[in-house]
């Protein structure tokens, strides 16, 4: 099945970092032709930066400094503006038919929403993070509460990242969400059996150490410091010096990184287990952001070949989908001992690391690319076929 018509792609970034809503909008790009998808977005922030030669789809840089310069959400509104003109010259030259405005960057969303407006095309918001539900500050609180009625009632369908995320719209807003999930687009590497425990028990974290995940992480390393049959590896861009300002360094800590996801995973195979924190630490705002994400280390972990230890409160999404489909070890208290015990547990009970294995690669097939991109041409061909003809 491939589309009659090729579809616009408003990214806030051109999708060549190695974490976070661009690894989302890579993975899934992946999976159409050339012909099928037009991508436009801001140069990316300096540093760590995939080639650009891996994007087979037409790419379109919106006028304006990288993602991440000083003044970057007053540069986000000008952008905003610079990318409904390379959106419409875009539509123009590729004959484009819909329009999939992604979110966590209102520049993106507002792009989207004006460039529907303009043309009249179906317009698909994919909400990577929930917008008007989270603390912002000063002005950007007020275009939340103005932009998100006004790209809910244009929309031709809401898009979700994850299940619990459409839950909640669902729930809230009485709307019915596609579902979108993080494609993974590479099969497992290996199923590797019986593996016995590293002399050290090795402990594998991807990604970024932020706020959400930090004081969980502090427990963590607190609970390992000084003990040599443990370590912990972190799969980071950041520094030993960041690190170190977090309070989340130790003797037994090494660092690493890895711009290939390919690389990555075959890092992480390197690891006895690997670690998915989310904070305990919330206020009435943040609770249903955290309890509705599913992180792009959620995906990494589960294709790696090794048992997933889940940290964060027992009611989140996160901790449910691993509970459920019994794909990982949840600890659902902030408390060091706890933490430890889990790691005693699974470093003394190869039979329970080998099963949580097996179930996350079950689990990991509900995710396949193909099948994720398919939900998306298919609701495009549903709502557009007007507009194709």
């Amino acid at each position: 099945m491939t589309l009659p018509s090729p579809f616009l792609v408003v990214s806030y970034t051109l999708p060549v970092q190695a974490s976070g809503t661009p690894v989302i909008v890579r993975n899934l790009l992946e999976n159409f032709s050339p012909l099928e998808v037009v991508l436009i977005g801001r140069t990316p922030r300096l540093g760590n930066k995939l080639s650009m030669s891996a994007l087979k789809y037409p790419v379109i840089r919106i006028p304006s400094p990288p993602v991440g310069v000083r003044g970057d959400r007053y540069w986000m509104l000008i952008a905003a503006v610079m990318g409904i003109f390379t959106g419409l010259m875009a539509i123009k030259r590729y004959g484009l038919k819909s329009i999939v405005a992604v979110f966590p960057d209102e520049g993106a969303l507002l792009t989207g929403y004006w460039l529907h407006k303009l043309t009249s095309l179906p317009f698909y918001p994919y909400f990577c993070d929930l917008y008007q539900e989270r603390p912002r500050l000063s002005w950007q609180k007020n275009l939340a509460n103005w932009l998100q009625p006004k790209v809910f009632s244009a929309a031709t369908r809401i898009i979700a990242v994850n299940d619990g995320m459409a839950d909640y719209y669902r729930e809230r807003y009485g709307i019915e969400p596609l579902s979108l999930p993080t494609c993974i687009n590479q099969p497992p590497l290996s199923v590797i059996n019986s593996r016995p425990a590293g002399q050290p028990f090795i402990i594998g974290y991807s990604g970024n150490v932020v706020t959400a995940r930090l004081d969980t992480i502090q427990a963590l390393v607190r609970a390992i410091a000084g003990k040599p049959e443990y370590e912990i590896r972190y799969f980071t861009a950041q520094s030993q010096d960041e690190l170190e300002k977090y309070g989340v360094w130790a003797d037994n800590a090494r660092l690493a990184f890895a711009a290939d996801k390919n690389e990555l995973v075959r890092y992480l195979q390197d690891c006895d287990v690997l670690y998915l924190p989310l904070t305990f630490v919330q206020d009435n705002e943040e609770r249903d952001q955290l309890a509705t994400c599913f992180g792009i280390k959620s995906y990494e972990y589960l294709v790696s070949g090794r048992p997933v230890l889940v940290h964060c409160p027992s009611e989140y999404y996160t901790a449910r989908f691993f509970l459920e489909r019994e794909c990982g070890y949840v600890v659902d208290e902030l408390n060091d001992d706890a933490v430890l015990n889990a790691l005693k547990t699974l470093r003394a009970d190869s039979h329970l690391r080998q099963r949580l294995v097996q179930n996350a690669f079950l689990a990991a097939s509900e995710f396949h690319g193909a099948k994720i991109a398919d939900r998306l041409r298919t609701e495009l061909i549903k709502h557009g076929s007007e507009k194709f003809k």
